[in-house]
């Protein structure tokens, strides 16, 4: 799915839990990430992120990497 808006492009901490994927951001929301990816390589890691912003604190993720 396509927006006009370009996707955001964040760094954090990936954590994961019961509930799924979150990005931990130091000065900002909790973003919870929308995935089918299995990320547990990223698990506890620096990561970036480019996804589309889907709520308040929803994020549909595009692509994942190192910081």
């Amino acid at each position: 799915m396509t927006d006009s808006k370009a996707p955001l492009r964040l760094h954090g901490i990936l954590r994961l839990n019961e509930r799924g994927p979150f990005l931990e951001v130091e000065e900002g929301p909790l973003w919870r990430l929308q995935t089918d990816a299995d990320l547990r390589t990223h698990q506890d890691r620096r990561v970036r992120v480019e996804a589309w912003q889907r709520g308040a604190s929803i994020l549909e993720l595009l692509w994942i990497g190192p910081a």
